[in-house]
């Protein structure tokens, strides 16, 4: 039976007949596990009113309830899950619903009626046990989620999502006969059968077993002895389906091994569960590794969601350009990873406890002790952007008629080197130009190259070398130790500068932890520290590894020199030494985002997610740069479409095509970015016509990357 909270209609009238009643009370899938019909609601409605009670309805899992009835009872199939609630609500003489439940807020309640005599009766024991009925002890930001959970627990995709997700969860667990009853909000645990060599306690020895295998809280709350069950509940919007996922396999895991797990011996008894405590011996059971994103969804943000014929619409009238959609009309934003990191609540903590000010802070006293220890650099110089470093530096290093050498050019930095009167030089390895290529260290310098502009310019003929980790236009591709070091003495031995664009310098490291079997061991803090060893000094948007969405910094290693004359520019540019035009509230959320992007299990995540578009697209036989990158996919628009010529901008046209076809934004990167000729007005022709699909940092889940693969899959075969 599918309904199996319904009330049986014959036994209540029983109940009405032999004696008063005041009210009959009914709960949206009571106990988590059983839902009503609206038939059956109806019929109970009907015997209230003839026996004179009043209709109560606990609404607080009314939604799941709704969804059920959606789904299962004949004639609602139609029916939007609004409508579905509206006609609960209405059925009934009294309905009320926890705020913590479908509206997820964090505290909170209601008590509604259509019957002026109980609205006054009910305010009255309001105002005496909770607060004045206008705010019923409530504070007002409360109050304000409240009443957006109560529109938002109603829109018909986010329920459809939810409910997916419980029942992706409970059939991974009931597949693998794990013995369980399905919730409405994910899987209660049949503990005696789970532990059914036990006697006593087993709902306790699972919550514990399972806490020690895999660090997962899940407890019986409530009364000792009410129930066998231990609900597994799966926080609202909070979880990705990877991560069920792995919960589910924790407890299958845990499942497999249950013969090992022996009683617990009660220590402290009482009549509730958050009085018991036990002891007993750990069993030797194998412990659960969890692979996936090391956090949870905190704060939401709805996406657009257009038809095909309205994204022809937007196209249009931002000239083809993804630059000039409106974000609202995008659906899932993959433009940029500059400033599109969602910040950790330790970030929006820090944040909101800043003192603003002119002078010195803590905020800077940490962000400069943090880099000091990360990076090894004796001066750390904040900046609002990383152009703002990059001008600087081009400015103190730069003499008129200078060649810089770097690894492919990136636009800003390029320009910044010509504006200061230098004329930048491409020595990245010929590999980067072959998208087909699987060479794993695209990002490297060739050393022939560097020996080349030294025979034909001389050491004072050259500035410095600029060395970018996971080169941005090359397709995301990282740079070796080993070409750091080379890189770094060869410039030693002609005393030339050496200075990192470290922008994407953690995805460079883990790239070197899992590509370089010398470094598979190696925290990601140590690789780094390591990696920097080889430069002079770096610049660094901070937008993209320092999880900010404002910020750079330019570092020296211990050229006081250099330091104080960068610092002679940024006091004309950008703003004051401690802050370098930043507000101070964004030096403190920089300075705790570089302690959170070393964590191994975040960056871990991060590129693994990057690898598994780029993977989804290969199966698909979409042409992309190989090996995938740190930040991002980069298609390959000549092979994607190679009846389009490049003066006709084959990358242009690929990125609204997929605007179009998917309602994904991606951006080009190919001739339109690399510009025109000032000399002939002819448009160049780089060797690489990308489009790049920038993934945000802690924005997108892998089911995201699934549907914005499938989108392009679905545009290439077509």
């Amino acid at each position: 039976a599918v309904f199996t909270g319904n009330v049986d209609p014959a036994q209540l009238e029983q109940i009405l007949k032999g004696q008063p009643v005041g009210i009959v009370d009914l709960q949206a899938f009571a106990d988590g596990q059983h839902p009503f019909s609206v038939a059956n609601l109806r019929a109970v409605r009907a015997l209230t009113r003839r026996y004179g009670a009043r209709l109560v309805v606990n609404g607080s899992r009314v939604i799941e309830n709704a969804w059920y009835i959606q789904q299962h009872e004949p004639g609602w199939a139609t029916r939007s899950i609004a409508e579905i609630v509206r006609h609960i609500a209405k059925v009934s003489d009294l309905f009320h619903i926890d705020g913590r439940q479908d509206p997820k807020c964090s505290t909170g309640g209601l008590l509604s009626t259509d019957s002026p005599d109980d609205y006054e009766k009910l305010m009255n024991e309001v105002v005496i046990y909770e607060g004045l009925h206008t705010y019923g002890g409530m504070a007002g930001r409360t109050m304000e989620m409240f009443a957006r959970g109560l529109l938002e627990m109603c829109d018909e995709a986010e329920v459809q999502w939810v409910m997916s997700q419980t029942e992706r969860f409970t059939a991974r667990l009931l597949q693998a006969g794990v013995p369980l009853e399905r919730g409405c909000d994910g899987a209660y645990i049949e503990a005696d059968r789970f532990f059914a060599h036990l006697d006593e306690n087993t709902q306790d020895v699972f919550s514990a077993a399972l806490y020690q295998t895999s660090g997962v809280r899940a407890y019986a709350c409530g009364r000792v002895g009410r129930d066998r069950l231990v609900p597994v509940q799966i926080p609202g919007l909070a979880m990705t389906n990877e991560q069920l996922d792995q919960v589910a396999d924790a407890i299958i895991e845990l499942y497999r091994q249950r013969d090992k797990v022996t009683s617990m011996q009660v220590s402290q008894a009482g009549n509730w569960r958050d009085q018991m405590e036990y002891h007993g011996v750990f069993a030797d059971l194998n412990a659960y590794e969890f692979d996936t994103f090391p956090y949870e969804i905190h704060t939401l943000e709805r996406i657009g969601s257009l038809t095909r014929g309205e994204r022809e619409k937007a196209i249009r009238a931002a000239g083809y350009n993804t630059f000039l959609l409106r974000s609202a009309d995008v659906g899932i934003d993959l433009l940029t990873d500059s400033g599109t990191s969602a910040m950790s609540t330790d970030q929006w903590a820090a944040y909101d406890a800043t003192r603003a000010t002119s002078g010195n802070s803590d905020a800077y006293e940490r962000l400069v002790g943090n880099l000091q220890e990360i990076l090894g650099y004796e001066h750390i110089i904040p900046t609002h952007q990383g152009r703002a470093a990059e001008h600087i530096l081009s400015n103190i290093m730069i003499e008129p008629g200078q060649i810089v050498p770097g690894n492919m050019y990136f636009t800003t930095t390029k320009l910044h080197q010509e504006l200061a009167g230098g004329v930048f030089a491409d020595v990245i390895v010929d590999e980067a130009h072959d998208p087909q290529s699987d060479f794993p260290w695209k990002g490297n310098i060739d050393l022939d190259k560097l020996e080349a502009l030294l025979a034909r310019h001389g050491a004072a003929g050259i500035a410095y070398v600029s060395f970018e980790h996971c080169v941005n236009m090359a397709g995301g591709q990282p740079v070796s130790m080993d070409n750091m070091k080379q890189v770094y003495a060869w410039c030693q031995s002609h005393s030339i500068p050496l200075f990192f664009d470290a922008t994407r310098c953690v995805e460079n490291a883990r790239m070197i932890q899992s590509r370089d079997p010398q470094y598979r061991d190696v925290k990601i803090r140590d690789i780094l520290r390591e990696m920097m060893l080889y430069g002079d000094g770096c610049t660094v948007s901070g937008k993209k590894d320092f999880l900010i969405n404002i910020g750079g910094i330019q570092a020296f290693r211990d050229n006081a020199e250099w330091a104080s004359r960068a610092r002679e520019l940024l006091r004309l540019y950008e703003g004051d030494i401690t802050d370098g035009g930043l507000a101070t509230a964004d030096v403190a959320a920089m300075a705790r985002g570089v302690e959170e992007m070393l964590n191994d299990r975040y960056i871990r995540s991060r590129v693994a997610q990057t690898r598994a578009l780029g993977q989804m697209l290969i199966d698909g036989g979409v042409p992309i740069v190989r090996p995938p990158g740190g930040h991002a996919i980069f298609l390959d628009a000549r092979r994607f479409l190679p009846h389009i010529d490049q003066d006709e901008f084959p990358s242009q046209t690929l990125a609204a095509e997929i605007y179009v076809e998917t309602g994904v934004r991606t951006m080009e990167r190919g001739n339109v970015s690399k510009g025109r000729n000032p000399e002939t007005g002819e448009n160049y022709r780089p060797a690489l016509e990308l489009v790049r699909l920038t993934i945000p940092r802690r924005v997108y889940t892998n089911d995201h990357m699934r549907a914005v693969a499938d989108g392009i899959i679905g545009l290439y075969r077509r």
